[in-house]
């Protein structure tokens, strides 16, 4: 197949960008998939949708600094005319109240605190005063106020992450949520530079005269870094057209980015080469 040499006479056409761009997607495959730890997870790609593993919260708990309680039987309770309860224990978060509440009894319960069974209400803190076991109150409470019900936040089973999603940083929290400890991510790209130009040189060198320094392979080693890729190889190439082409057919890259050597001049070789190559 002959194809055009465009060095020293021009491309013969050009091609609008979101053409290049549809055709760039479509010769564009999604990558096999790994499994990271979720902690590990922020800017990768989920391969799949994660599902909860258990409810959030687990257990009911208390919204509230206060007292868990039955709410009916704080019906009626005023300034005028307070109410009282006998308090027969505490509940704190992780080490909650084992016994089962009955009637005219109060529980000490702490927010986050599972609320203890027997009780349907948390009455704060603020609206009680407590002396010798005793809560008194003068404001009252339906019941289901200030507790947070199994699965109010997630239930267990949901979709929580869809697949295809770049994981943020308060997903990595969603996921410790729900203890997914390990996700499967897509794998990222292995990115090949391939920098081409006689007149570049290494910056902290001494640069011989008629020489500039790459600018560009810094630049887009931390752009590649920053968007999620994994640099294969980084290539300094003089405007040689075998070795530009050994570059670009060396297997073990997803992506191969050419800088440099992509105009009409008499060295830039990487047009006609990704023509034939392609």
């Amino acid at each position: 197949m002959t194809f055009h040499d465009v060095r020293m006479r021009g491309f013969e056409k050009r091609a609008r960008l979101d053409a290049v761009l549809d055709w760039l997607f479509a010769q564009t495959k999604t990558l096999d998939s790994e499994s990271i730890t979720f902690s590990s997870g922020a800017g990768r790609v989920l391969a799949e949708e994660v599902t909860a593993g258990e409810s959030v919260p687990p257990f009911r708990r208390s919204a509230m600094d206060g007292y868990a309680l039955k709410g009916e039987e704080t019906d009626g309770a005023s300034d005028y005319g307070p109410l009282r309860l006998k308090i027969v224990g505490q509940s704190f978060p992780g080490a909650p109240f084992e016994g089962v509440l009955q009637a005219g009894e109060a529980v000490r319960i702490m927010t986050g605190a599972p609320v203890p069974e027997g009780a349907d209400a948390v009455l704060p803190a603020e609206y009680t005063d407590e002396k010798d076991d005793v809560v008194e109150f003068s404001g009252s409470v339906p019941p289901g106020k200030n507790v947070g019900a199994i699965g109010e936040d997630i239930k267990a089973g949901m979709t929580i992450l869809k697949q295809g999603r770049a994981l943020r940083p308060q997903d990595i929290g969603l996921l410790a949520s729900v203890g997914q400890a390990v996700i499967d991510v897509v794998r990222r790209p292995k990115v090949r530079l391939l920098i081409t130009g006689n007149e570049l040189y290494p910056v902290g060198k001494g640069k011989p005269p008629h020489t500039i320094y790459d600018s560009n392979s810094p630049m887009l080693v931390s752009l590649i870094e920053r968007d999620g890729g994994n640099i294969e190889n980084r290539y300094q190439l003089a405007d040689e057209r075998d070795a530009i082409a050994k570059g670009l057919q060396e297997p073990g890259a997803d992506v191969i980015l050419v800088s440099g050597g992509s105009s009409v001049g008499a060295e830039d070789h990487a047009p006609s080469l990704v023509a034939e190559l392609v």
